[in-house]
């Protein structure tokens, strides 16, 4: 008996999709229209993944389309939550069969310590180099904080795919975590120049 759910599927060209994230995204070409249009008879929800290598990833997001106040064809898809797809239904207008693939819960004493750590050593960066603080992000729970961190550290999309294939968000917080220190051990490298800086950002 399969499980699961069918949905429109919607490649993602050069960039990932993270849990609790929206993006804007203009569809270009008939497949993607047609993606968009078949996504209102299932409840404005389709199946989107990161494409590499000619092929979508296996594990993606279920997302809401929703339309954009200046129109001109763009969209706004919002990630509800992460799926692992597992099978194509349709090619033509492709439609795939995905099921939802939650995290693995951690013992609440396993994950505070790295929120708290996590939450530490991202503020204390992003003070460094004079950029606010997200609104509101010292109340997420470890597995939201570790979908916001990775959107905000700007990693490739190959290196977030990776993250968005961990199902444990102790694994993905103490992954981020060394990325947190290179950026340290990089910051720490260039502060003797910042004088020099006359605006922009640092590579």
């Amino acid at each position: 008996m399969q499980t699961g759910f069918v949905l429109p599927l919607y490649p993602l060209d050069g960039f990932v999709l993270l849990p609790t994230l929206e993006v804007e995204v203009t569809p270009v070409g008939a497949v993607a229209l047609e993606v968009i249009r078949r996504a209102s008879a299932h409840d404005d929800l389709l199946v989107a993944s990161f494409y590499e290598d000619e092929a979508v990833h296996e594990v993606g997001v279920r997302a809401q389309v929703i339309p954009t106040e200046k129109g001109q064809g763009s969209v706004i898809f919002r990630a509800l939550s992460r799926c692992r797809l597992r099978q194509l239904e349709a090619e033509d207008i492709p439609m795939v069969r995905a099921e939802n693939f939650p995290d693995t819960p951690r013992p609440l004493q396993r994950q505070e310590p790295l929120r708290r750590l996590l939450l530490r050593r991202f503020s204390k960066l992003w003070c460094d180099a004079d950029r606010e603080l997200c609104h509101g992000m010292r109340t997420l729970s470890l597995e939201t904080l570790t979908w916001r961190l990775t959107a905000q550290l700007q990693l490739e999309p190959s290196q977030q795919q990776g993250l968005l294939n961990l199902a444990d968000p102790v694994a993905r917080g103490q992954v981020l975590l060394l990325a947190l220190r290179e950026l340290e051990r990089r910051q720490r490298f260039l502060l003797p120049y910042m004088w020099l800086r006359k605006g922009g950002q640092w590579n």
